[in-house]
């Protein structure tokens, strides 16, 4: 993916990098959050929190993540983004966002909170954006690196793997594909055949 053999090793990441970096951050907030408001107050902050990643999380897959290629150096960045993804959907060490990566984007995340909220008022909303967040990754990478057997984690499987194997320019919403419904964005429906199959059999033969 990159030249130099230093860009390359921190373009890659182990799945327990954003529990590990950020769930200490979350717990952080939400102690400050209840230093500051009640219980109830806090958990409705969270929850508020969280929705807004999941929207965060749709529309960027969708915009940012499938931008439209108007030439080579948008094809570039559409790939270092998102395309290598696609292209090797079975590497586990691209699976979620380097530190390098996230870590900037959480202290653009934190400022950009504390600017619309107030230093009293971001704790929990933070925390719950934070913590979707950390979901998503953890979500993206359990789907593609291992076999759910519960019905939603096959669920998620499917309808992620759809996205990859079968249309690209739908079922944007990873860990909240209930957002596809919302903003009508499934696509196209897989042949009987494809619908029968379970998600397993959707990966490409090896």
């Amino acid at each position: 993916m990159f030249q130099s053999e230093l860009i390359e090793r921190f373009s890659r990441a182990h799945p327990l990098t954003p529990a590990v970096l950020y769930l200490p951050v979350i717990a952080v907030s939400v102690y400050q959050a209840l230093g500051q408001h009640g219980f109830g107050s806090v958990l409705f902050g969270v929850f508020a929190g969280y929705l807004l990643w999941t929207v965060s999380e749709y529309w960027l897959h969708r915009t940012l993540f499938h931008l439209p290629i108007v030439g080579p150096k948008t094809a570039r960045l559409a790939f270092l983004v998102h395309g290598v993804h696609h292209e090797a959907p079975w590497d586990e060490t691209r699976l979620v966002m380097p530190a390098g990566a996230s870590v900037g984007l959480a202290v653009l995340t934190y400022f950009g909170f504390r600017g619309a909220l107030g230093a009293d008022q971001m704790w929990a909303p933070f925390a719950g954006f934070v913590l979707g967040y950390v979901i998503y990754d953890e979500v993206h990478w359990y789907i593609h690196a291992c076999r759910p057997t519960s019905r939603l984690g096959r669920w998620l499987r499917r309808e992620h793997f759809l996205h990859h194997f079968h249309d690209s320019n739908s079922r944007f919403g990873v860990s909240c594909p209930w957002l596809d419904f919302v903003f009508r964005s499934r696509g196209s429906k897989p042949r009987r055949r494809t619908a029968g199959r379970s998600s397993e059999s959707l990966e490409p033969a090896e």
